[in-house]
């Protein structure tokens, strides 16, 4: 099981063998949450409304340009 440490900055790096499994880069953003007494951490969506879309729930179809729509009536 590949182990990772704690910085004295409280930097974590994520083993070589994850990052190339995951498909991890230098710049991506991650999700860090706590369930229970675990650490999760998962890659981050480039885009939530895209993720979103990608839900097998139509109520997500076309949320992206619902939500542009509403934004542009903000101006």
């Amino acid at each position: 099981m590949p182990v990772a440490t704690l910085s004295s900055k409280s930097q974590i790096v994520l083993p070589a063998a994850i990052r190339k499994r995951l498909g991890i880069q230098t710049g991506d953003r991650l999700l860090v949450e706590v369930e229970g007494e675990r650490i999760v951490i998962r890659k981050a969506p480039t885009s939530f409304t895209v993720a979103l879309e990608s839900c097998r729930d139509e109520l997500w179809q076309g949320y992206a340009e619902d939500l542009e729509k509403e934004r542009s009536r903000w101006d």
